[in-house]
């Protein structure tokens, strides 16, 4: 038996239980639907399963640790038993030590993970729930009275990891895939409808790449062609650049996933971080549908745990001070996707206090990042102040955030993948923060420019048209250059400038009009190359280098290119 591939097998597979486990228990906890009993089957089947699976790959503390939770379940099962708070909270913990417990087998297949205070507890909670066998005896740790009634906890986890003596994986780790080799699945269609299959995510990363170098390599083919003038060969080109091109649309689909997948896991995060802080929270999902490239959703889990975090912390009050404020004192947190063209836009949005921009400005003038001057801000100024390194405008440290580093990790982050991040806040009615980024990050369609002798790419996401410059365009108000095009004024960025080069002699040069869903702007470059597809490559800012780009490519001449942020010119 091939070990190493059934070890691979069974992580994918456990990933995806502790993933039911997690949705089914936070739907009883919620409570409401009226199907508790049908969440407490569903949440057998996955403990059942995953004894299963431990079993047969030779994991005893796992599938101890199963057979008790399934032991619990099934006595709720059997009598018909709501499970009271501080059973749901000891079924969430031996989630939590079963997560652990994979983790260490993953690391190590030979390791041993220490389960029993956890089997105890379970052992315990499930003689409470079954009236014909007593109740053994309670471990030395303290416990509420258990009693069959169901209502909103408000009260944190009372099991901790040093009485059960486990390794815990950190909050983050438990909304990113901990488990060492990651899975995609692939449909394909076979006669009786669709099946499918399992594929390592590294598979397809490779194909990316690969795809990726033979774009490459058709733009310099197709350009040798076209300098050599030979028909035969600009026509084998053509009909390879088309294969190439469905091979490109195909791969690409095979690695497009609902964001959902991500959003599932936040609940969790959302339930906990709100326990700890007294609040209440019901975070609604929308768009889980909307699908994008795996490289987009493994990217965006960090930026939306942080942006999750804050609102909570940050935004969302307490239930009396919600009370105070004649709103429900369960806070409505939103977290939404849309597709925007070529983009998708995630939305984290809170019912909260809204942002204190006086509190920021007096925060921003302290600091010398604004002039004393400056009465007001708007919520582009709020989003530039709260997103630099080391700014908070919190009182203290909690275990959730006032470092100042949540959304400097957002921008920076957001920004490094091609994106942008906007803000929305209304004093007392709450924050919306968005953040749009490319549905892929390999390929992307392009409008190749020449500036100052350099070649540079603009992602045609929001571009509208372009144009050449003429000097009747052009004209002054308040001091700032502005464009006139069919009748309205926008403002313009010149690259020349922005790159820190003098104006061309003649004053020559040409338009390109982007639309943002905040505004228009328009940015002259100094002669337009055409449109291409581009592969995206990693791109480090060196520091002190104007937040311009995005990325940068390999045009088909062979020479690189920086990718230019339209968010970042305007």
């Amino acid at each position: 038996m091939n070990a190493e591939r059934y070890a691979e097998l069974f992580r994918a597979e456990a990933r995806e239980r502790l993933n039911d486990m997690n949705t089914a228990l936070l739907a009883i906890e919620r409570g409401g639907d009226g199907a508790c009993s049908e969440r407490i089957a569903e949440l057998f089947r996955a403990v059942h399963n995953m004894k299963g699976m431990s079993a047969a790959m030779g994991y005893q503390s796992i599938r101890d640790l199963s057979h008790a939770l399934e032991t619990l379940l099934e006595n709720l099962r059997r009598y018909g038993a709501e499970p009271s708070p501080a059973v749901i909270d000891a079924l969430f913990e031996a989630v939590d030590v079963l997560e652990s417990a994979v983790v260490a087998v993953s690391v190590d297949p030979d390791a041993s993970h220490e389960v029993s205070a956890a089997v105890q507890i379970l052992e315990s909670l499930a003689a409470v729930q079954d009236p014909v066998v007593p109740p053994v005896m309670m471990p030395t740790m303290e416990w509420p009275a258990m009693q069959v009634v169901s209502h909103t906890p408000a009260h944190p986890r009372r099991f901790t990891p040093s009485q059960s003596k486990r390794f815990t994986p950190s909050k983050e780790a438990r909304f990113t895939p901990p488990l060492g080799t990651r899975v995609h699945s692939s449909t394909f269609s076979v006669g009786d409808g669709k099946r499918s299959v399992r594929v390592d995510a590294e598979r397809l990363d490779t194909l990316m790449t690969l795809i990726g170098e033979l774009v490459i390599a058709r733009g310099r083919l197709s350009e040798l062609a076209r300098q050599m003038g030979r028909p035969e060969l600009v026509e084998v080109v053509s009909q390879a650049s088309r294969l190439i091109a469905s091979l490109q649309e195909e791969i690409t689909k095979s690695r497009m996933v609902p964001v959902g997948q991500a959003f599932e896991r936040f609940e969790r995060l959302v339930r906990d971080a709100s326990h700890e802080l007294g609040k209440q929270v019901l975070l609604e999902l929308k768009g889980t549908d909307i699908e994008v490239d795996k490289s987009v959703l493994d990217e965006i889990g960090d930026p939306v745990m942080h942006l999750l975090r804050n609102a909570i912390d940050h935004g969302i009050e307490t239930p009396a001070e919600r009370k105070k404020s004649h709103k429900p004192p369960v806070a409505r947190l939103v977290l939404s996707a849309e597709r925007e063209r070529a983009a998708v836009v995630i939305n984290v949005e809170d019912d909260g206090r809204g942002i204190d921009a006086g509190k920021v400005l007096k925060n921003a003038r302290a600091a010398g990042l604004v002039p004393s001057t400056q009465e007001s801000l708007s919520d582009a100024e709020i989003l530039e102040l709260i997103a630099r390194p080391g700014f908070s405008t919190s009182s203290g440290v909690s275990r959730l955030s006032g470092r100042g580093v949540g959304l400097d990790v957002v921008a920076t982050k957001v920004r490094s993948l091609g994106g942008s991040v906007e803000l929305t806040t209304s004093p007392g009615a709450g924050t919306t923060i968005s953040v749009r980024l490319p549905v892929t990050l390999a390929i992307i369609h392009a409008l190749l420019s020449r500036t100052a002798g350099e070649v540079y790419a603009l992602p045609i996401t929001h571009v509208v048209e372009t144009m050449v410059l003429t000097e009747a365009m052009s004209s002054f108000e308040d001091g700032r250059e502005v464009l006139e095009i069919r009748g309205e004024k926008l403002p313009v960025v010149r690259l020349r400038a922005r790159l820190g080069h003098p104006p061309r002699a003649n004053g020559a040069g040409h338009v390109v009009v982007l639309d943002m869903p905040d505004r228009r702007t328009t940015l002259v470059v100094d002669e337009f190359i055409g449109q291409q597809e581009i592969v995206v490559k990693p791109f480090d800012a060196a520091r002190g280098m104007p937040q311009l780009f995005s990325g940068a490519t390999i045009l088909p001449t062979g020479a690189p290119a920086l990718i230019l942020d339209a968010r970042g010119l305007a």
